[in-house]
């Protein structure tokens, strides 16, 4: 007895309403040599796929999958104009966490979309300034460089809470000065989305 190959089906799923598209044989697609392949016209209006979405795909033996999701940072450039002027004047490590992760960051390398530590997540669920030389906590798992103090910062959806944070170097004082601006920073970021909302 022969064994049947199992074809390779696609399913694509909107964030919205989980749908499955079993892709019939007229609307197969060659693949290209970089790995691109495009997805049918009618697929992307069902679905809401424009250019620039973002898609995760997922294998499960032979079933590819490929599922709009909503990006993670929305907005995380515009958080990053704001911290550019901020690091060009105190020269500190900077970064715009919300109580999930990283949005932003400047002058200390912390990706986007990183996980905080509970203990950051508590910090800011208080919503209130905080201030320590020898540094509050680490701001992910793992890193060597501990919070100096948390401003509160207000997003958009919903009064979303979130913080500024600065990171000196080791050894090195915030200065008075270098609070103000960052208080600033974080007070013109909260004006600006709760008049966007």
């Amino acid at each position: 007895m022969q064994e049947r190959k199992r074809k390779p089906r696609f399913f694509f799923c909107s964030d919205v309403r989980e749908r499955t598209v079993f892709m019939s044989i007229a609307v197969i697609r060659n693949m290209d040599t970089q790995g691109r392949i495009i997805i049918p016209a009618d697929i992307r209006k069902e679905t809401g796929i424009r250019s620039g979405s973002t898609l995760e795909i997922a294998t499960d033996g032979t079933t590819i999958r490929i599922r709009k999701c909503t990006p993670r940072n929305t907005g995380s450039k515009e958080l990053r104009d704001f911290l550019e002027p901020l690091y060009k004047n105190i020269r500190c490590g900077l970064a715009i966490s919300s109580t999930d992760c990283i949005l932003a960051s400047k002058g200390c390398y912390l990706p986007e979309g990183a996980q905080i530590t509970e203990e950051l997540r508590s910090f800011i669920e208080e919503s209130e300034e905080m201030f320590s030389q020898s540094g509050l906590c680490p701001p992910v798992p793992d890193c060597s460089r501990k919070v100096a103090a948390l401003f509160p910062v207000t997003l958009a959806l919903a009064s979303k809470k979130a913080a500024l944070l600065l990171f000196p170097e080791p050894g090195r004082c915030l200065s008075g000065a270098e609070c103000n601006c960052t208080r600033l920073i974080a007070n013109m970021i909260t004006r600006k989305y709760k008049t966007n909302e």
